[in-house]
């Protein structure tokens, strides 16, 4: 009759070959890691009476064996410290993983023998804490390729034998068959997974046409993936060696930051080793942001997000076709953060994502392309009106008349003036032919073939010649109900006139001024500045320098428009040019009126070259025409003069009175005198500022009556 043990050996033969029988069937057919264990453990239990199975899978890219399937029996089951070891990424070359490897056949381990060498690992550490004792364990493999290790762990030593050796040997093939189905299951479903989400980014995507609808939507699809923080797309400025932010992420704690508003608009210079690699990958690159942060000189924007929490970035290119045009960043607090799910849907919205940024910036483009093209259009219209406008008065170079030394001296500055670009300002009592000058310093200059464009500072109210001057856009202002160019807009690449400039308000006179020196203007309501190229041409029948004395007038306007001063004499300092200027008005409005008028009698000659002229020029000329309209002769015998006497006429005028040219060059050899301390030639000397010879200073001392006390007076 058999032994007993033999009898036993062959019922447990038996139970073995039915179990792995049972095995075999069954684990054919498992297609989720989920199902695994319902399998495999109770059939390994029966085998090996154990409670604790672990299979690790190997990671090559990081030679790290990470866990895949685990069950823990006795006092470790629900323990946080033991769940927290065994739930790590175990390095391929510690002592007990690469005995495993290097045996490729079952290996027994004594725990607390390995707990006792000095390089024992912390997994077998704390698996003794817990009560473990002795280790069984396989590596699997599919083909030739290691994919992972397969353990069973026992409390007791000495558990295991040659004959449960020998059967991990035949269930371990059987384990990496059904992995590998696992993975490539998981695998498909992930692809599947990556498609639907794909898709229907793809389909959200297709309704993006401005930058600012991007953000939101780019937040909500990576928020869906569990690892993002933060995300910004950078894109490669124009001229493909700097590239800046192109959407920015501003509901994060690091606008906070001072340096933060800098940052934003900042245009960094690459190559730098991090953007430009990202930009060229054809996959997501990670980035130690703590490692570049702490290197020598780090990357400025580097150094900003490290300080802001980030330690970890992905670097996605984006991609108008062939043509890379920026880059998608995804910033992490954590290391070590990206999945390879993540890693494949951030790549396919990369993807995506180039041609929806490249539409957006071909859209922006077209779009500043078509408001350009309406501002020329507009400017266009703007111009035609005014060029009209313009004809209409009839104004030519022509009209300037005189022959006198003073205006001799006017022609001799124009002459200099006029083929430069220099602010010119013109100075003279009202009615001298300020704007005459303007316009023929203007006809004169390089700018002829653009506009002239004129404003009166005087003539209207100043809550709107911010908008005559500068522009406004619709709904800026009650009232502005479509937008409108400035004059400067009208002017640019001709020349602005600014008759009054006096007059104007002292809030304008620093808008004016800031635009005259940085030559760019921003519209009434406007939120960009535009660039001008406009010659500056002033005018005012007021003494500026006393305004600026008195406060009413900025200093440094007046420096800015006193460029080239132009000071027209009144009519009764060039009395001599009165003949010519009535030969002249009266040709020009004897063909206005029809009648053929060829002269004045000499008694009225003398009545016009007696009468002072507080009007100037412009009030001859209305005298002449006026006259004309009630003569029936061929020849002036009788002109109306107002009656004036010197009080009347200094008390109608004592508002706007000028000073005469002589009382103006002896004021000024007065202030350079007393800038000079009285020193009249030599380098600084009066005569040295004034570009005149010291001769020649002194006798107009002398005919001015300048006198040298403690101060010239």
């Amino acid at each position: 009759m058999p032994d007993a043990d033999v009898i036993d050996g062959l019922k447990r033969e038996l139970t073995e070959k039915q179990v792995l029988l049972s095995l075999n069937n069954d684990i054919a057919s498992v297609r989720y890691r989920k199902d695994i264990l319902k399998i495999i453990h109770p059939k390994l239990k029966k085998l090996f009476a154990t409670d604790d199975i672990f299979i690790c899978l190997i990671d090559k890219s990081n030679r790290t064996l990470n866990p895949f399937l685990r069950v823990a029996g006795g006092r470790r089951c629900g323990s946080a410290e033991y769940e927290a070891v065994l739930n790590s990424n175990f390095p391929l070359n510690d002592t007990f993983i690469d005995r495993i490897v290097q045996a490729k056949k079952p290996v027994i381990s004594d725990l607390v023998e390995l707990n006792n060498s000095k390089d024992s690992p912390e997994y077998i550490r704390i698996s003794e804490t817990y009560g473990l004792a002795e280790s069984l364990s396989r590596s699997l493999h599919h083909g030739d390729d290691l994919i992972g290790v397969l353990t069973l762990w026992s409390e007791n030593r000495n558990s295991f034998t040659q004959r449960h050796a020998d059967l991990i040997e035949n269930i371990a093939d059987q384990i990496s068959i059904v992995i590998i189905n696992i993975l490539a299951n998981e695998e498909l479903q992930q692809r599947e997974k990556e498609k639907d989400i794909l898709l229907t980014v793809s389909r959200e995507f297709t309704s993006v046409r401005k930058r600012e609808e991007l953000l939101p939507l780019l937040k909500k699809q990576f928020e869906r993936f569990s690892f993002y923080s933060d995300v910004v797309i950078a894109k490669v400025d124009d001229n493909n060696k700097t590239f800046s932010g192109f959407v920015v992420n501003e509901e994060t704690g690091r606008i906070k930051d001072p340096e933060y508003p800098e940052m934003k608009d900042a245009h960094h210079p690459f190559p730098d080793g991090v953007f430009d690699v990202a930009l060229q990958s054809d996959k997501p690159i990670v980035f130690d942001v703590e490692k570049l942060a702490k290197q020598t000189d780090p990357l400025p924007y580097i150094r900003f997000i490290y300080d802001n929490g980030t330690v970890d970035m992905v670097g996605i290119s984006l991609r108008d076709g062939y043509k890379a045009i920026g880059v998608l960043f995804l910033f992490s607090a954590q290391k070590n953060s990206f999945s390879e799910l993540q890693f494949n849907l951030a790549q396919g919205i990369g993807n995506q994502l180039g041609t929806v940024v490249s539409n957006i910036l071909a859209n922006e483009k077209l779009k500043e392309q078509l408001e350009e093209i309406n501002r020329y259009k507009e400017q266009l219209e703007e111009e035609m009106q005014y060029l009209q406008e313009e004809v209409s008065s009839g104004y030519t170079y022509s009209d300037i008349i005189g022959n006198g030394p003073e205006m001799q001296k006017v022609f001799h500055q124009l002459s200099q003036v006029s083929f430069a670009d220099s602010t010119v300002l013109i100075l003279g009592e009202t009615g001298t032919g300020k704007e005459l000058v303007a316009r023929a310093i203007h006809n004169s200059s390089p700018r002829r073939e653009k506009l002239m464009v004129k404003v009166n500072c005087a003539a209207m109210p100043a809550n709107l010649i911010e908008s005559e001057l500068f522009g406004h856009e619709r709904g800026s202002f009650t009232g502005a109900t479509e937008r409108r160019i400035g004059k400067f807009e009208l002017a640019n690449h001709g020349t602005l006139f600014l008759d009054e400039i006096g007059e104007m308000p002292a809030e304008l006179q620093v808008k004016l001024l800031r635009a005259i020196q940085e030559r760019e203007i921003e519209r009434v309501g406007g939120k960009s500045t535009i660039k001008v190229d406009v010659r500056i041409i002033t005018a005012t029948n007021r003494d500026l320098q006393t305004e600026v004395d008195e406060g009413r007038f900025r200093r440094d306007l007046y420096y800015r428009l006193n460029v080239f001063p132009i000071m027209l004499p009144s009519l009764r300092e060039r009395k001599k040019d009165i003949p010519v200027l009535v030969s002249h008005f009266i040709n020009k409005y004897s063909k206005n009126t029809g009648k053929i008028i060829k002269n004045v009698s000499s008694k009225v000659m003398k009545e016009l070259m007696a009468y002072n002229w507080p009007g100037n020029v412009r009030e001859l000329e209305h005298l002449i025409e006026r006259t004309l309209l009630t003569t029936n002769s061929k020849i002036i015998k009788e002109v109306h003069l107002p009656l004036h006497n010197t009080l009347e006429l200094k008390t109608a005028l004592k508002d706007e009175y000028l000073k005469t040219h002589e009382e103006n060059e002896r004021d000024h050899i007065i202030r350079v005198l007393n800038k000079c301390n009285g020193k009249i030639y030599g380098p600084g000397g009066a005569a040295d500022i004034l570009n005149l010879r010291v001769s020649t200073l002194n006798s107009k001392i002398k005919k001015l009556g300048i006198k040298k006390n403690k101060l010239y007076s």
